[in-house]
């Protein structure tokens, strides 16, 4: 199953480098890495360049949703992974997600399947897992990291979605949705690495959103 890797990137020059470089090392023949640099006003877009790979390089920001909404446009192949930039994913752990697609239509790397993540503040880790706690009950079903950034997913299943997530509420949101219309869904432990570069999320805002998106991936079509 060939690959196409897509990464939204907002002001990350301090990771991006090292990111697509461990995703080149997993490469086939055929794979392709997109990078979305979503109106970075650093380095970000001039170092992914650098690299070879596909680049789109927004003036404006679109909001990590947008950014990866035209990322998934010009991808060519049939699976579609995303991850972040901030080397807190290890893309090593692609060609496991990609194995797991065989019997799946989602597969999510999760970070919080048991132990608590020593390489991520404590107030992050709140807010995913309360935001996995509230899908599991919305949705009638064990989800362990509703908000990961590492996932495989077959192209049909977005073109089949309409999302209405504008930021870090879109992998809440695809996930509900997902599970809802009936997809195949499984997760993938993985660990989390402390990330380069500062971090966007915000505790109460973020747990806000988190749930919104959640129902309307549940209840909106």
């Amino acid at each position: 199953m060939k690959i196409s890797i897509v990464i939204p990137a907002y002001n990350e020059e301090k990771g991006i480098n090292e990111v697509i470089w461990r995703c080149k090392k997993i490469l086939r023949s055929g794979d392709e890495i997109i990078v979305v640099s979503d109106g970075s006003k650093d380095k970000t877009a001039q170092i992914a360049k650098k690299t070879g790979v596909k680049v789109i390089d927004y003036k404006i920001n679109k909001g990590k949703a947008g950014a990866m909404k035209e990322g998934f446009k010009i991808a060519k192949n049939e699976a579609i992974v995303t991850i972040d930039a901030d080397c807190t994913y290890p893309p090593e752990k692609i060609p496991e997600l990609i194995k797991a697609l065989n019997n799946s239509d989602l597969v999510v790397g999760t970070r919080f399947r048991r132990d608590w993540p020593k390489d991520i503040p404590w107030h992050r880790v709140m807010a995913n897992k309360l935001g996995a706690l509230t899908a599991s009950i919305i949705l009638t079903r064990k989800v362990t990291d509703v908000t990961s950034g590492m996932r495989a997913f077959r192209k049909e299943l977005i073109k089949n979605m309409s999302i209405h997530a504008k930021g870090l509420d879109f992998e809440a949101e695809f996930t509900a949705k997902a599970i809802s219309k009936g997809y195949r869904y499984c997760e993938v432990k993985i660990k989390a690495d402390e990330r380069k570069g500062s971090s966007s999320l915000r505790f109460f805002r973020d747990i806000w959103r988190f749930f919104i998106a959640i129902l309307r991936g549940k209840f909106i079509k």
